[in-house]
């Protein structure tokens, strides 16, 4: 493929042999009649005029950016008890007014199930006071948004996967046992809406927990046997998942690990989180890991999108042993990171917008939004 400085190169030299061409023959004639006031002066209104019209073309030919800047297309949303499973229909269609003004197309529930209750009514979790799951496939639907459905959240599944290999393995057998329980369920709801984009795989994946063949064996069933059970009850619809990178793995061995994983299940959709906004990445070596991992979604046929962490981790793990906390990231940070998720992807999703970019994240999240809003209102 011809590279575009190659390209670059071909219109320069063309552009200057007809600019010399040009004004070497209005020269000459200005020599023929240089003793003529009037026809000098039209012969410099002629070289100026090519200059323009040259300079005008290059600039026309050059103009379009070939590393552009994605918009933000999507966000996650973490259903929480207190708040999402309490709102009545008016803040839900608030919500959506703030998604769509900012261009969101697509929606990402991390869960519909947080431990035992369930934010859609069911027969077998304990739902929350006004579970709102068809009412969010309802708004979307009418704003023209898709969501993907997030399944069972386990609080303690981060401490669970450290465990030893048998009580991993008893965990996740559980925890596939809840989730298709979940997804039967939800499948006769979300069916029925044509925002029903698909699923979203709630367990994240890390470089971390997995490295022993045994535990990583223990994964990829875990998520074959999940992929397939989706995959049954809804042919044709997305399933996707999202992984993340603490760094502490070498390049081709990241790579190695998710190519195996999507060589053995059903997932189509892989997300990458940036890690920037909990530093587990850096803007010098994130460009690596999202290349590996851009690969192993190209070699097995599937979709890639990049999450784009829009917050600052003030505390928690690893800043200190208290609870996690975030605030709103500045807009030339964000800017920065969708600049570097676009070079692998436009598919580009922010963790996220309802917690640290919206007027109901506090006056830092109205503040980020409005700034956000002016950034792309010329796009």
């Amino acid at each position: 493929m011809t590279s575009h400085k190659k390209i670059n190169r071909t219109y320069y030299f063309f552009l200057y042999r007809c600019e010399t061409r040009s004004i070497s023959t209005v020269c000459s004639s200005y020599n023929v009649l240089s003793k003529n006031s009037s026809v000098r002066y039209i012969c410099w209104i002629w070289i100026c005029f090519i200059l323009v019209i040259t300079l005008t073309f290059s600039q026309s030919v050059f103009s379009k950016d070939p590393n552009p800047i994605y918009p933000i297309q999507g966000t996650f949303i973490q259903l929480l008890e207190d708040s999402h499973g309490q709102w009545n229909e008016n803040k839900w269609i608030v919500f959506f007014s703030y998604l769509k003004k900012l261009r969101i197309s697509k929606l990402y529930l991390q869960w519909t199930v947080a431990d035992t209750r369930s934010f859609f009514f069911s027969s077998t979790f304990q739902s929350v006071k006004t579970p709102p799951l068809e009412t969010i496939l309802r708004l979307a639907e009418q704003f023209e948004m898709k969501v993907n459905i997030g399944l069972v959240h386990d609080y303690e599944y981060w401490n669970q996967i450290t465990k030893n290999s048998n009580h991993i393995k008893t965990y996740l057998d559980n925890l596939l046992s809840r989730s298709k329980l979940a997804a039967d369920q939800i499948t006769s709801i979300a069916i029925n809406y044509k925002s029903f984009n698909g699923w979203y795989i709630t367990e994240e994946v890390d470089d971390i927990n997995w490295k022993d063949d045994y535990k990583k064996e223990l994964l990829f069933s875990y998520l074959e046997r999940l992929g397939d059970s989706l995959e049954k009850l809804t042919p044709g619809y997305q399933i996707a998942i999202s992984g993340f990178c603490n760094g502490q793995i070498e390049i081709n061995e990241f790579n190695k690990f998710w190519n195996q994983l999507l060589k053995r299940t059903k997932i189509n959709l892989v997300l990458f989180q940036d890690g920037i906004g909990t530093n587990k990445l850096t803007f010098s070596n994130l460009p690596d890991y999202l290349a590996a991992f851009k690969k192993a979604a190209i070699d097995n046929q599937r979709e890639l999108g990049v999450i784009v962490e829009i917050f600052r981790q003030t505390d928690g793990y690893p800043i200190n042993k208290k609870t996690f906390r975030a605030v709103p990231a500045n807009l030339y940070r964000i800017n920065r990171q969708r600049q570097l998720a676009s070079k692998f992807s436009p598919n580009i999703i922010a963790f996220s917008i309802p917690d640290y970019m919206m007027p109901i994240a506090g006056n830092a999240g109205k503040f980020l939004y409005n700034r956000y809003l002016e950034n792309i209102k010329d796009n």
